[in-house]
């Protein structure tokens, strides 16, 4: 009585109870991660807000760079067109740099008239030097930024990106420099042609100068956003774009009483 048949504990082997055993097992083994996820905790939640309900800076970092790219490349573009514009269809326009290619003529012409040739070989040798020490300071920074970019390349990933960061530098600085230089080219020349020269060549030249002088320091200025863009990406570069027109908006007025 004590000993219990061991044909009543019997175990029957089925290979396919055990296999869809083993399939309902994992099936739910899959499917408790999926429950568990798909009630995410409080915390969790308030973490995934919308990006209007984190204030501007969620809504800043929502934008995608390339927006703040072609948002800051189209600000530069459409001030400087917007400018020339103004100053081709109106000749009474009043800039500085209209102001400042009269003033340039009225001197020229004043100097012809006066025969004051010691005084403007002493005016153009001053102008001549401070347009060549702008061209060689930017190529000297040019210089500088360009071996910096050098080691960031050989021990960055993303090249593409640096390349054309780098490319916008040198292309702005390269343009300042060697606007600065023709400036200098331009009012070497002038200072031959004044004794001989008849008419008003000399005051043309004179003009063509301040423009050249005045497009260098503007690929000066340009530059700045394009470092900007280099070091600290694209919403620095549009910050940067938007100071900058502040800034040229108020450089290229025309001087206060400058009639007086």
């Amino acid at each position: 009585m004590g000993l219990v048949s061991s044909s009543m504990y019997q175990i029957d082997y089925n290979p396919k109870m055990l296999q869809s055993h083993h399939s309902r097992s994992a099936f739910a083994t899959t499917l408790t991660p999926s429950r568990l996820t798909s009630k995410p905790s409080p915390r969790a939640m308030s973490m995934n807000l919308s990006p209007l309900s984190t204030g501007i800076p969620g809504i800043l970092n929502s934008v995608p760079n390339a927006i703040y790219l072609g948002a800051g490349f189209t600000l530069l573009a459409g001030y400087h067109i917007r400018l020339f514009q103004l100053e081709k269809q109106s000749k009474e326009a009043v800039t500085w740099r209209t102001v400042q290619a009269n003033t340039r003529a009225l001197w020229s012409q004043h100097v012809r008239e006066t025969e004051g040739w010691l005084y403007a070989v002493q005016t153009l040798r001053n102008a001549i030097t401070a347009n060549t020490f702008l061209a060689t300071t930017v190529l000297s920074l040019l210089t500088v930024i360009g071996g910096r970019m050098w080691d960031i390349l050989r021990k960055s990933s993303n090249d593409q990106l640096l390349m054309a960061q780098f490319a916008a530098v040198s292309a702005c600085m390269l343009s300042s420099a060697y606007h600065f230089l023709q400036s200098a080219r331009v009012m070497t020349h002038a200072g031959f042609m004044f004794p001989v020269a008849t008419g008003t060549k000399v005051d043309r030249l004179m003009v063509k100068s301040q423009n050249a002088q005045w497009l260098g320091l503007r690929w000066l200025y340009v530059s700045l956003a394009m470092i900007a863009w280099t070091v600290g990406g694209e919403k620095l570069f549009f910050g940067s774009s938007l100071a900058l027109v502040r800034f040229l908006f108020s450089v290229d007025r025309a001087p206060a009483n400058i009639e007086d």
